[in-house]
């Protein structure tokens, strides 16, 4: 067999190798949690939402994607609710009374925080809308940039129950 050849069979073997090694022991996600104000200053903590599917979505109210989403997802968390829920953080310094109005009329019954514009730690916003899934165990498992819907949220966190269900 040419050297050519025997390198490429070699190379080939150990990139194989290395994926089943990290399929085999996944990498453990990083914890994630914070405390930010809701609309009414009353802190929401990501940990008191413990055994159920976050999801963990980042908008504006000058992102027009941000707001053309935020129907699919209501329409998610009315739907979902038992196994998940949608907290919006909103990335404005601007007033909660301004949020709260916009909220109201787009008829948002999910937990609205605020960030004032400060990042949050543990989650890297790359862009707006940008969706998180953690895990019942309060781990960063999936990240999605641009707008979501139902359909895909629900396939989505789907596929990640399932995963989770034979990581155990």
């Amino acid at each position: 067999m040419p050297a050519l050849i025997t390198r490429r069979l070699y190379r080939s073997s150990i990139y194989l190798a290395l994926a089943l090694l990290a399929l085999a022991h996944p990498v453990r996600a990083q914890g994630v949690n914070f405390t930010l104000p809701d609309l009414d200053n009353r802190p929401v903590q990501l940990a008191d939402f413990r055994g159920r599917w976050i999801i963990v979505n980042f908008w504006a109210s000058w992102c027009t994607p941000c707001l053309l989403e935020m129907p699919e997802l209501q329409a998610f968390h009315q739907v979902h609710y038992a196994r998940a829920v949608v907290i919006g953080v909103n990335l404005e310094d601007i007033a909660a009374s301004e949020i709260r109005s916009l909220v109201d009329r787009l008829g948002i019954t999910f937990p609205i925080v605020l960030s004032g514009s400060q990042p949050v730690p543990g989650f890297e916003v790359k862009g707006l809308p940008i969706t998180f899934f953690v895990s019942p165990t309060g781990q960063l498992v999936d990240t999605h940039l641009g707008t979501v819907n139902t359909a895909m949220l629900t396939q989505r966190l789907t596929e990640l129950e399932r995963m989770s269900s034979t990581v155990r």
